[in-house]
């Protein structure tokens, strides 16, 4: 969402262009503040997260991007693999970490505990 921005706030006149604009400018990683974007299917989330995420790529960040899923079967395949400290060392070295579709597709007892984790940690 920097300088070559072809988001299109027209297309949801009721998003406050100045706030996503002012976070595009990626202060909130200096200051360790999560982010957490919510809406109705359709509104555009994914496409701010992945702006946030590039702008944050562009400006020197290291950013990871995991749906919830992935996230989750790549803790469950670290702990098959007796590497979870190795994967939690990986992605605390990370400026950003964007999860994707939380809440999507429904997960097991195992799978939540994993994702509970994760965001304990944060």
């Amino acid at each position: 969402m920097g300088q070559q921005s072809d988001y299109r706030f027209a297309d949801v006149p009721k998003r406050n262009k100045k706030y996503v604009l002012d976070l595009a400018l990626c202060q909130f990683l200096a200051s360790k503040t999560n982010l957490v974007i919510t809406g109705p299917p359709g509104v555009g989330k994914t496409h701010r997260a992945l702006a946030f995420g590039r702008e944050a790529c562009r400006r020197g960040h290291a950013v990871k991007f995991f749906t919830a899923a992935r996230l989750v079967n790549t803790y469950v395949e670290a702990r098959q693999e007796r590497t979870i400290l190795r994967l939690e060392k990986t992605i605390r070295r990370c400026d950003l970490v964007i999860v994707e579709e939380l809440g999507y597709l429904p997960l097991d007892r195992m799978g939540a505990e994993h994702l509970f984790g994760f965001f304990r940690q944060c």
